[in-house]
């Protein structure tokens, strides 16, 4: 990676803004979540979004295309060729990588990266779970704490303690903070809404295939639900009918929305799929304002055609 920053190896600027949105970690890290909170955002603002995603497992790709059919998705691991394909077959107005960081190949304008407050920093691989080391987060232009709502006020300051020292007298990142939060839940096969209220006391099996489980258990534990059995796969896992088997005889099933779209046509009764949103818990005004910022190309471009036509009028 040093040999993209030293101008050895040769980067490519898109033609758009381009935010990239990564960790530094290989497990989960509410990635999913805050990218789709951005989408939202862009599609509020009417400004026309492309992702470029590695791809990886397909089922981020699948749940992108649910829940935002007007977003270009290109999935390609070569994030150069995908870029080029993209632009081929659309020409949105920014450019979101999603998983980016660690791809220095894509030059970007806004560089986010996640860290997970229930494990914030790590050995490397092989010998732990994390692809780079916490001075890789000097590159970020933002840094975003995630599941904070797991972990006590003392963690995260230390947290932000040990990101201060990281970033060696660069200016101070603003604090920003977030977690998932229960948006609703409802039957894969019938797409019935369950009340969230009746999820107090509500007996459940928990079955997921997703980076860090536990973020899970505890959404549905902080709902009320009483875990009586669990089911966790490796991370992007096919769902193979053993698996689906096993929640047989449970009153409940839940699982994540990343799994849901595997099981559509062949989910028991009983499995319910556990919607979420993104919710910031600090910082959310820092945050919005890096969003304004991002997107003042696209509006600046949109407002010459339209002062040009002024001008030729006025002529």
């Amino acid at each position: 990676m040093s040999a993209y920053q030293g101008h050895l190896f040769k980067s490519v600027r898109p033609p758009l803004p381009t935010l990239s949105i990564g960790n530094i970690s290989a497990g989960g890290t509410g990635k999913t979540p805050l990218l789709f909170s951005i989408l939202a955002w862009m599609k509020e603002h009417q400004l026309s979004a492309g992702v470029l995603s590695r791809g990886y497992g397909g089922d981020e790709g699948r749940l992108l295309e649910a829940r935002f059919p007007e977003v270009s998705l290109i999935e390609n691991p070569d994030r150069v060729s995908g870029l080029s394909e993209m632009l081929s077959a659309s020409k949105p107005e920014v450019l979101l990588l999603d998983d980016g960081f660690q791809h220095l190949r894509l030059q970007r304008d806004l560089d986010v990266v996640l860290i997970d407050a229930t494990r914030p920093f790590g050995r490397c691989f092989p010998a732990g779970l994390f692809r780079e080391s916490a001075t890789a987060l000097r590159r970020a232009d933002l840094v975003v704490v995630s599941r904070a709502s797991l972990v006590s006020e003392q963690t995260l300051d230390g947290i932000w303690q040990e990101l201060k020292r990281v970033r060696g007298g660069l200016a101070d990142w603003p604090r920003i903070e977030g977690d998932v939060q229960l948006l609703e839940v409802r039957c894969i096969n019938t797409d019935e809404q369950l009340p969230l209220a009746s999820l107090v006391g509500a007996e459940a099996m928990l079955a997921c295939g997703i980076g860090n489980p536990q973020s899970f258990k505890h959404l549905c534990e902080r709902a009320g639900v009483k875990v009586v059995a669990t089911r966790y796969l490796r991370d992007h896992a096919s769902w193979n009918e053993q698996h689906i088997a096993a929640g047989a005889g449970h009153p409940l099933v839940l699982v994540t929305e990343k799994d849901a779209v595997k099981l559509q046509g062949r989910a028991l009764d009983n499995m319910f799929v556990v919607r979420v949103d993104w919710e910031f818990q600090q910082g959310k005004e820092a945050w919005w304002q890096a969003l304004d910022e991002f997107v003042l190309p696209v509006r600046a471009a949109r407002i010459e055609p339209l002062w040009q036509a002024h001008l030729e009028n006025m002529d």
